[in-house]
C-alpha cells in the first residue's frame, strides 16, 4: 500500500461460516500480515456494519471487503475481484439477497443521511458471487491475494 495521505479504515464484512461471504474477513486476516503504513486501521466487522458506520466521520477513505451477490451476473463475472466506487454502487437496488445485517449499500446511504457534511470517500473491494452456499465457491488463496494487492495499491 502506498503511504496514505489519508487516514484509511479498511472494513471487511461478511460470514466466515457462509463460503464466499467470508471474504471481507479473509482478506483482513491477509493484510494484517501486511506492512501497512501508519493511518490505515483494519476492522472484521463481521455481518454487523451497523455497528460501525458512526466511525466513519472519523476516516478520510473508507474501503469495504466484501462478497457481492450478483445472481444475473449484471455487475461482473463471478470469482471476479473488483474496486467499485460509492457513485457506482449508490446505484445499486436497494433489496438483494445477502447474510448481513445491513448490506454496504444501506450501510453507506445511511452514514450519507446522518453526516451529510462528511468528506470520507468510500469505495467497495468485492469479490462477485452468483450464489451464497456454505461451501466457498470462488474464496480462493489467490482470490484473497488478488484482493489484499488492490486494496495495497489504493
Amino acid at each position: 500500500m502506498k503511504k496514505p495521505l489519508k487516514k484509511t479504515l479498511l472494513a471487511g464484512l461478511g460470514n466466515p461460516l457462509s463460503g464466499d461471504d467470508g471474504f471481507g474477513p479473509r482478506v483482513i486476516e491477509r493484510l494484517r500480515e501486511s506492512a501497512l503504513p501508519c493511518g490505515v486501521t483494519l476492522l472484521d466487522a463481521g455481518t454487523d456494519l451497523l455497528n460501525h458506520i458512526e466511525s466513519f466521520a472519523e476516516y478520510e477513505q473508507v474501503v469495504l471487503i466484501d462478497a457481492i451477490l450478483d445472481p444475473e451476473r449484471k455487475l461482473g463475472a463471478s470469482g471476479h475481484v473488483e474496486i467499485v466506487e460509492e457513485r457506482a454502487f449508490s446505484s445499486w437496488p436497494e433489496t438483494s439477497q445477502g447474510v448481513h445485517q445491513m448490506s454496504p449499500l444501506l450501510g453507506v446511504r445511511l452514514f450519507r443521511t446522518l453526516h451529510p457534511e462528511a468528506k470520507t470517500e468510500i469505495c467497495l473491494v468485492g469479490l462477485f458471487v452468483d450464489q451464497v452456499s456454505l461451501s466457498p465457491l470462488y474464496l480462493t488463496p489467490g482470490r484473497l491475494d488478488e484482493a489484499a494487492a488492490i486494496i495495497l495499491s489504493l
